[in-house]
């Protein structure tokens, strides 16, 4: 077998979601430029057409029972972008992680219960929402890779103390191919100077032309153990258009699925410190063999991966003769699967290794 193979948080009340990357490849922001007269006043409007688009996402998520018979109640918080006239908004997927109730406010207060209807994670964090759509008015995308460096733009999220939306000014810093975060690479990312806090995730980035160009989802405080500012994180409108058009038009994210790509809560990624803890854990029956690759945790009931016959406890070292390793994460072989087009997952499982076909299809539902 080894030689077949050759892969910003919202607010947290009571217990905090920091959604910082440790460790990043070190990234410098250009200096930020003051617009001129003209371009100041193109992003005022288009500021103007943006902004009753923004909305902020309240999130209840389940209570934890204490040892004294209280109840620990967790709420989350974040941003989110209307982008049709049906009521569909979307946010970052770690906003609304693990919700058992979603809220929009809108930016006159008003509270409109809504629903996760697909999301896009690990591949991207990415979720889109669907509430009532009355009164409500979208936010155009834009072409994100028509962004020049220096372009102003401006970030527009929910306000930290009232729901009233806040604005931002930066310029397009930089486009990062390949962005590390939580096990896996983040593909076509844009970097910008806006100064993005927590309460962020899910704003939009804004060009001149009034379109958003960018879902707002990270910034960056450390780098190779030295702190750094200046430094913010967004999907490009364009990495994610076609799957926010495929929801709103079916309701189904149309990226493939086999059922085991969530990082955490289906599977994980080897090191040093989880080896060694699944070793004392386990004894030495326990101890893995392979010292890179994908520990599988849970397979999703009904999904191609199980019925492939993909167990939990299988490590993934290999995707059709690509070694998982850091750079090249599980989730990012599995990224551009199609659907119908069987992989070769290689797959170590005790003392034995396999080779398991497997093949991707459409999970439909909140959590495809």
């Amino acid at each position: 077998m080894a030689g077949a193979i050759g892969g910003l948080a919202g607010g947290l009340i009571a217990l905090q979601l920091d959604d910082d990357p440790p460790e990043v490849p070190a990234v410098v922001a250009q200096p930020t430029s003051e617009p001129t007269p003209g371009e100041g006043e193109r992003l005022r409007e288009a500021i103007a057409r943006v902004l009753p688009a923004v909305v902020t996402v309240l999130v209840d998520l389940p209570s934890i029972p204490q040892e004294d018979g209280s109840v620990l109640l967790r709420t989350n918080f974040g941003s989110g972008i209307v982008v049709s006239g049906e009521g569909h908004v979307i946010t970052n997927f770690h906003v609304v992680d693990g919700a058992a109730t979603i809220t929009i406010v809108l930016q006159n207060g008003e509270r409109r219960p809504a629903l996760l209807l697909a999301d896009d994670a690990p591949f991207t964090d990415l979720a889109v929402l669907v509430t009532e759509p009355r009164g409500l008015r979208a936010a155009p995308l834009g072409d994100s890779d028509a962004l020049e460096l220096g372009e102003p733009l401006a970030a527009i999220s929910s306000g930290v103390i009232t729901f009233e939306n806040q604005v931002k000014l930066g310029v397009f810093s930089s486009r990062q191919p390949a962005f590390p975060r939580d096990g896996v690479l983040l593909l076509d990312m844009l970097q910008t100077d806006a100064a993005i806090n927590n309460g962020d995730s899910g704003g939009a980035l804004v060009n001149t032309s009034g379109e958003v160009v960018g879902l707002i989802t990270t910034v960056v405080r450390t780098s190779g153990g030295r702190e750094i500012g200046g430094v913010a994180i967004a999907h490009s409108s364009n990495s994610f258009r076609s799957i926010v058009e495929a929801v709103i038009t079916t309701s189904v994210n149309p990226r493939a699925r086999l059922g085991i790509e969530r990082l955490n809560s289906q599977h994980v990624s080897l090191s040093p410190e989880l080896i060694e803890a699944f070793s004392a854990e386990n004894g030495d029956v326990g101890e893995l063999p392979v010292s890179q690759g994908a520990l599988i945790v849970s397979v999703a009931p009904g999904s191609p991966a199980e019925n492939a016959g993909v167990l939990p406890g299988d490590v993934i070292v290999g995707v059709d003769g690509v070694a998982v390793d850091e750079n090249n994460p599980f989730a990012n072989l599995l990224a551009f699967a199609t659907v119908g087009v069987g992989l070769d997952l290689f797959v170590v499982r005790g003392d034995e290794q396999l080779v398991i076909p497997v093949v991707p299809q459409l999970i439909a539902g909140a959590l495809s």
